[in-house]
């Protein structure tokens, strides 16, 4: 990997034939190397009040609620709050306000992995029976190793895929329990990519149990307070939520309460801006693990089949000096994303507190800035546009208006699969529209017609309206076009 070293000479004989410009280059580098006093680049500069505007417009759009953080070659260009951290009582945000962080957790949750690797008191390739003995008798699972955990490539399914409705109040027991007792993988260890959640929480068991330390202490001592990252805490009890965090609310202006994580590791931790900003440009050092054990971190898993871009807690892309990696968090309306492009060491992270924020198309857009080029603003949400439609018209006339904003907005609004799952779950279990929900999912089965999720989708709300049948058929849709669709395969066994 390119770690970006830069080097600076200055002959004394070259001086005479130096231009501005190059000495502009080379302080600059300077500057970068050794951290001392600070450098206004023009251009830098410019990019900076765009990326201001970019932000501004999207905020007052409505699709930007929280904090954003925009650094080139360790220096930040960009830092900005805003919205609310609480509607309730008018608490505005901060560049300083923790937010939930959900997946990006696994990152740390690796990096506790690899320190104890270094400290040869564990192996990548160990297998997880030898910390975890209730899966060596499993058949399934005897063979999944810390490696497969860390890679999703396990085999484990995802809670969702197991039918655990409330996977927060997992404790240790329960949760190895709960996996045990299914003894259900989606393939063998090492065939496929198929993302898990329960495989990070084990990874924290293996954690507690070869460091002998709670994975919040853990994470705190070996990882927060050294690289001075403040501000970030481990949420695994009720008292452990920090003072003053951001509250999270779901598309529609709803407040939602996260709930503490018996067992963290695949989410779970607080955090701000500014800490994750010190947590990447530790990652270019050794402070934590050398640089050669990072590349391990950095390097796609290999599958047996298909193909994967995911290493150790983090999702990759390009390839040499265009490599990166970035991840994405999503809990209780909390969003989180963070990307590093190592040939100008670029940083973007995005904490936001109202959900469907499009952080990965903001992220694109920033970089488009950040490259001189032109670049288009995301795309509204259309669950929103639909939803109001839905309180003020009815069902009917909002999907007629899914019609319309599809044939002449479809490049304004974001009218995809998700938009229409994100509103029908709205409606069947927010607002006990069940009839709208079926509507909706019935609009996204026909706009997605080969999508299982769609279906299982359907099937759900067939199934809290009491049409049996028809939740039945739909989720037999569901598993034909995805025979490893775990929770309509579930659901059609319960209905049997």
């Amino acid at each position: 990997m390119d770690d970006n070293t830069y080097q600076v000479a200055c002959r004394s004989s070259m001086v005479g034939v130096f231009s501005h410009r190059m000495w502009a280059a080379v302080i600059t580098t300077w500057l970068v190397l050794f951290g001392r006093g600070s450098y206004s680049d023009p251009s830098r500069d410019a990019s900076a009040r765009e990326i201001g505007r970019l932000m501004e417009t999207l905020s007052s759009r409505g699709q930007f609620s929280g904090c954003a953080l925009v650094a080139e070659h360790g220096h930040v260009l960009y830092r900005k709050a805003f919205g609310f951290a609480d509607t309730a009582d008018g608490r505005k945000l901060t560049e300083d306000t923790p937010f939930n962080i959900a997946s990006v957790t696994k990152q740390f949750t690796a990096m506790a992995i690899m320190m104890l690797a270094e400290k040869k008191q564990l192996d990548y390739d160990d297998l997880l029976s030898r910390y975890i003995p209730e899966f060596a008798s499993l058949p399934h699972a005897s063979g999944i190793t810390l490696r497969h955990l860390l890679t999703h490539t396990s085999g484990i399914p995802d809670f969702g895929d197991l039918a655990v409705e409330d996977d927060t109040r997992l404790t240790e027991t329960s949760l190895i329990a709960t996996l045990v007792a299914k003894d259900a993988l989606f393939s063998s260890p090492g065939r496929q990519y198929r993302y898990s959640n329960p495989g990070y929480r084990l990874l924290a068991v293996v954690i507690e149990r070869v460091s002998r330390m709670a994975y919040s202490s853990f994470l705190r001592s070996r990882i927060f307070q050294p690289l001075g990252m403040l501000h970030t805490v481990v949420y695994d009890r009720p008292e452990a939520l920090p003072a003053r965090c951001a509250v999270g609310y779901d598309p529609f202006g709803q407040r939602l309460d996260v709930v503490a994580v018996a067992v963290p590791g695949d989410g779970g931790i607080f955090s701000t801006i500014d800490d994750l900003f010190k947590w990447d440009q530790a990652l270019y050092t050794d402070r934590l693990v050398r640089q050669s054990t990072l590349v391990q971190a950095f390097t796609p898993a290999v599958v047996r089949e298909g193909t994967s871009t995911y290493g150790f807690g983090w999702n990759i892309a390009g390839s040499g000096a265009g490599k990166y990696v970035w991840h994405t968090g999503n809990q209780a309306g909390f969003r989180a994303f963070i990307e590093r492009r190592f040939d100008d060491r670029t940083t973007v992270i995005l904490l936001t507190n109202v959900g469907n924020s499009k952080r990965v198309e903001i992220c694109d857009a920033l970089l488009e800035i950040l490259a001189g080029r032109p670049y288009r603003l995301p795309r509204r949400s259309g669950a929103e546009a639909l939803y109001t439609r839905i309180r003020v018209s009815g069902v009917d006339a909002a999907i007629r208006e899914f019609s319309e904003l599809k044939a002449a907005h479809g490049d304004d609004y974001d009218l995809g699969e998700s938009e229409l799952n994100t509103l029908g779950y709205q409606l069947l279990y927010g607002d006990k529209r069940v009839a709208d929900a079926v509507a909706i999912f019935k609009l996204n089965t026909i706009e997605h017609s080969t999508s299982s999720n769609a279906f299982d989708s359907l099937g759900e709300a067939y199934r809290v309206h009491s049409d049996i049948e028809l939740a039945r058929q739909s989720y037999q849709t569901a598993v034909k076009l995805d025979p490893q669709n775990r929770h309509a395969s579930t659901m059609l066994k319960e209905l049997k």
